[in-house]
């Protein structure tokens, strides 16, 4: 189906260098469109996937057309019809039409039935004609997520593509293409065939998708990452993050929707982190979430916080925060807290032992009083100063000698 104009330009250009290269194979009698994820997210209107570029340029025609040009050609993928190409400081990835068939008159339709989901068969030009194979359009417009042909035959063609269908469940899907599903459920064992890696990135877009829940429920409900992680404990609880993250137009953490939707003691929370190969910082960080202690009396008064703040750090406490709130309907009272939170800066501890010595403490007896010292200044909400502390040093020793004296 053709749509003239139907996209404005704008939301596909990203620079004058890729013009540039549309008007090159046109000049050379090619043809070079979008497809995928810029133009499917150009008609949802939402931010820009990565570009992706089709023509009917066999590869050696592009890079012959790119040597008659003076531009710089890189075989990127061969065996799969890719090329990438330097536009002055802009790369671009083209792959060419593949028609295996003679038979087959419009290989555009061709590329297109190779393709994963009827969304991601939409391709436009550069004048923001849109050329829809599949009714890729419309099932955007309706939300519906669906395999193009046969699920079953999309599915054998790469098997990542089970999660890729959770995945723009996750992004766009409002319902459910029942045969699309089921032949994901039949074909769940295949996934195991897939490199972690894979399955993660996947599950990772997942998580951090607008209907992340929704999916998710499909997945686990249905088992199909049941060789790999245990259905979480309460889904429902990352609804009531996003609500509050969307509301107080807070940072997307993906450490933070891990924590909530599967509530992990550390031991969890070390098999969590070998699953989604996190960082040593992630990994760090969703432990200390585990390890952290707080409660709504922690977070009582700035005294209260700032002693958290010590203990775990701005961002624990930060999210810990919104953890308890997660069914607190009284935004002002949450947003109270964490402007607290966010303006407590906490001075380092302002003795040290060299200043005990100074003042005559016995060398033996420094780490002793240091502890005493540091429990008051923490008691304190981390407030006393330098001088206040050696008061009570002095407090500290003098009674000390009461005691003695007085044996």
């Amino acid at each position: 189906m053709f749509h003239q104009e139907y996209i404005n330009p704008s939301k596909l250009i990203v620079n004058e260098d890729i013009l540039k290269l549309f008007n090159i194979v046109e000049k050379h009698g090619g043809v070079l469109r979008f497809v995928g994820g810029a133009v499917r997210d150009a008609i949802a209107d939402i931010e820009r996937s990565n570009i992706d570029l089709v023509t009917d340029l066999s590869p050696s025609e592009f890079s012959d057309m790119c040597d008659d040009e003076g531009l710089r050609c890189i075989p990127i993928g061969i065996q799969f019809f890719t090329i990438g190409v330097m536009v002055n400081s802009s790369f671009f990835k083209i792959t060419s039409l593949s028609n295996e068939d003679d038979n087959i008159k419009d290989e555009w339709m061709l590329d297109a039935s190779k393709r994963d989901l009827t969304i991601n068969a939409v391709y436009a030009d550069d004048k923001g004609n849109v050329f829809d194979y599949y009714n890729g359009i419309k099932d955007l417009e309706e939300g519906v997520i669906k395999f193009i042909g046969k699920p079953e035959d999309a599915i054998e063609y790469d098997y990542i593509r089970i999660m890729r269908f959770f995945r723009f469940c996750a992004m766009f899907g409002k319902k459910i293409d029942r045969k699309s599903l089921k032949a994901c459920i039949k074909n769940k064992k295949l996934l195991k065939k897939i490199s972690i890696d894979k399955i993660r990135e996947e599950l990772f877009k997942i998580i951090m998708a607008p209907y992340a829940v929704r999916a998710l429920e499909l997945i686990f409900d249905n088992g199909i990452l049941d060789f790999l992680i245990a259905k979480p404990k309460n889904l429902n609880n990352m609804d009531k993050l996003n609500k509050i993250v969307n509301d107080l137009n807070l940072d997307k953490n993906i450490i933070r929707r891990i924590f909530v939707i599967f509530e992990p003691d550390v031991k969890r929370a070390n098999r969590l982190a070998d699953i989604f190969r996190l960082n040593r910082n992630q990994k760090d960080y969703l432990i200390n979430l585990c390890n952290s202690k707080l409660t709504k009396e922690d977070f009582k008064d700035s005294v209260s916080i700032t002693k958290s703040i010590y203990k775990y750090g701005v961002d624990i406490c930060r999210d810990v925060w919104l953890f308890i709130n997660l069914d607190n309907e009284n935004k002002n009272q949450i947003i109270e807290v964490l402007n607290i939170i966010n303006s407590i800066k906490i001075s380092p501890f302002p003795i040290t032992g060299k200043d005990l010595i100074k003042l005559g403490a016995d060398t033996k007896l420094v780490g002793l009083h240091l502890d005493i010292l540091k429990k008051e200044w923490y008691d304190s909400g981390c407030l006393l100063t330098k001088d206040e502390l050696i008061d009570k040093y002095n407090n500290n020793v003098n009674k000390l000698f009461v005691c003695k004296k007085n044996k």
